[in-house]
């Protein structure tokens, strides 16, 4: 009996499991404050040259809301150059 109910548990588990992690989003976006974004460049770094912006929104993959492109925060990585 006691194999019987820790199937059980361990069945409720793996659906608990399953649950939470499909209610909750692979790549949720952070805030600005989470990524220290600033309007300003910083050591000539901005989000125009950024892999995350995405320029015919102005937005972030990584940042929530709006992006100035002149902007920087510290989720930024180089675009790759175009050869």
């Amino acid at each position: 009996m006691e194999d019987l109910s820790r199937r059980v548990f361990f069945r409720y588990m793996a659906v608990l499991g399953l649950a939470t992690f499909s209610a909750t989003p692979l790549l949720a976006k952070g805030s600005k404050a989470q990524y220290n974004y600033q309007e300003t460049p910083k050591d000539g770094k901005i989000c125009a040259d950024c892999m995350h912006f995405l320029p015919k929104t102005n937005e972030c993959r990584m940042v929530e809301g709006s992006i100035n492109p002149q902007g920087w925060c510290s989720a930024y990585y180089e675009r790759p150059k175009k050869k």
